[in-house]
C-alpha cells in the first residue's frame, strides 16, 4: 500500500513537472532545441527572453534553409528563400511581442498591444500586407498555428513554399514582459560644482544680511540679488521628471533624477532666501539713510525785537 502511494505521488509530480516544462518551451514543435544546442541544457527561470527567441529563430532559419526543396516549383522555391531572408532580418532586429494575458505560461502572440508582431505575422505582413496580419490576430491572437485552421494561412504557406508544420516551427511562444527597472542618475559634475560655488557664496551673503553687517554698504546686497536670482534659475532649470524608456519585449526602464532634483530644490530655496534677505537689507538701508539727515524749522527774536525763522540741518555720522 505504501509503495502504491509512493509511486502515485512520484508519477503525479513527474507528469506535473513535464507539463510545467512544456508551458515554458519556446516552441511547440522544436521545444527548446535551440537553447540546448548552444548551452547544452534547458533554459533556467529568468533566462533572457530576447536571447531565447533570437536563438530559436536563428536555429529554425538554418534548419529550414537545409531542407530539400526539390518538390517545390521555381516560384515557390524563390519565395521560400525570400521569406527566410525576411525571417533573418526580423530576428536580428529583435522587436518581439509580449504575452501580457497569460503570466503563468508562454503563449504565442500574433500582435501585442504595442503593435509588436510575431515572426510568422511579420512574414505575412511583409508579403501580403498588415491588413491580413491584423485580421488573423483578431481571431487567433494567442493560438498555436496548427490550431488556427485558417485557410488564409494555409494558402499563404503553400504560395511561399512552406508547410504548416514549418510555419509552426517558426512560431515562438512569448513570456510576460519583464518587470520595470529603475535606474538612478548621478548629479552631473558641472552642476554639482556650480551649485557648491554659488550656494556657498549665497550662504555668506545671507549671514551678512541677517547680521546687519552691511549697514550703509549696499554693494553686497546687490550682488546677493544677482547670485540669488542665478541660483534660483539654475535650480528651476535643473529639475527633471523621471524618464521612461520602453524596451524590447514590453519591458520598461525608468530613470530617476532624485539626487539632482533634491539639489535643485535646495538651490531654489537658497536662491529665494538670498533674494529676499538682500532686498530687505537694501530696504532697511534706504530707510536708515533717510533718517541720517534731520531738518528743522525754528523761530527766534532778532536784534530789532522781531521774530525771525531759522532752518536747522542735522546729519548723523
Amino acid at each position: 500500500m505504501k509503495n502504491l502511494i509512493f509511486y502515485t505521488c512520484f508519477l503525479f509530480f513527474y507528469f506535473n513537472s513535464i507539463a510545467q516544462q512544456k508551458l515554458q518551451e519556446v516552441n511547440a514543435i522544436l521545444h527548446d532545441e535551440s537553447y540546448i544546442a548552444v548551452y547544452d541544457r534547458l533554459p533556467e527561470n529568468g533566462a533572457n527572453e530576447q536571447v531565447r527567441i533570437q536563438l530559436h529563430l536563428s536555429y529554425v532559419e538554418q534548419l529550414l534553409r537545409s531542407v530539400n526543396t526539390m518538390n517545390l516549383n521555381k516560384d515557390q522555391h524563390a519565395k521560400r528563400f525570400y521569406v527566410l531572408d525576411l525571417l533573418h532580418k526580423y530576428w536580428v532586429a529583435g522587436n518581439f511581442p509580449s504575452n501580457r494575458d497569460y503570466p503563468g505560461e508562454r503563449k504565442p502572440c500574433f500582435i501585442d498591444a504595442d503593435g509588436n508582431i510575431c515572426a510568422v505575422g511579420y512574414l505575412v505582413e511583409q508579403t501580403k500586407g498588415r491588413e491580413l496580419a491584423e485580421a488573423i490576430n483578431t481571431k487567433y491572437k494567442y493560438e498555436f498555428l496548427l490550431d488556427m485552421k485558417e485557410p488564409a494561412i494555409e494558402e499563404w504557406a503553400n504560395e511561399f513554399g512552406l508547410t504548416l508544420e514549418e510555419c509552426a516551427m517558426i512560431q515562438p511562444t512569448y513570456g510576460p514582459p519583464p518587470p520595470a527597472q529603475t535606474s538612478y542618475a548621478d548629479i552631473k559634475t558641472s552642476y554639482g560644482i556650480s551649485s557648491g560655488i554659488i550656494g556657498g557664496s549665497n550662504i555668506a551673503i545671507n549671514v551678512a544680511n541677517f547680521s546687519n553687517r552691511l549697514k550703509y554698504k549696499p554693494a553686497l546686497s546687490y550682488i546677493g540679488l544677482v547670485t540669488g536670482t542665478g541660483q534660483l534659475i539654475m535650480g528651476i532649470a535643473s529639475v527633471k521628471s523621471t524618464s521612461f524608456q520602453p524596451v524590447i519585449n514590453g519591458g520598461e526602464t525608468y530613470t530617476s533624477y532624485k539626487a539632482q532634483n533634491n539639489l535643485s530644490y535646495a538651490n531654489i530655496a537658497m536662491g529665494t532666501t538670498t533674494i529676499i534677505s538682500s532686498a530687505l537689507n537694501l530696504a532697511m538701508q534706504k530707510k536708515n539713510k533717510e533718517k541720517r539727515n534731520a531738518y528743522g524749522l525754528y523761530s527766534y527774536p532778532n536784534y530789532t525785537n522781531t521774530v525771525s525763522m531759522g532752518l536747522s540741518i542735522t546729519r548723523k555720522i
